[in-house]
């Protein structure tokens, strides 16, 4: 799943918990993030585009 970059800290869209950035394409014609949630029993990871 897709969801958007926002001003606010990333929280996973399952559970709630932070995330923590993987991979940085922001400077890429892709312009995304790759995330992944810090629950160690969630794990859920998602990409963030502008």
């Amino acid at each position: 799943m897709f969801y958007l970059i926002t001003d606010q800290p990333t929280t996973c869209p399952i559970c709630g918990t932070r995330t923590d950035i993987t991979a940085d394409f922001y400077h890429t014609n892709l312009r995304l993030f790759v995330s992944e949630c810090l629950n160690i029993n969630c794990k859920h990871v998602f990409l963030e585009v502008e």
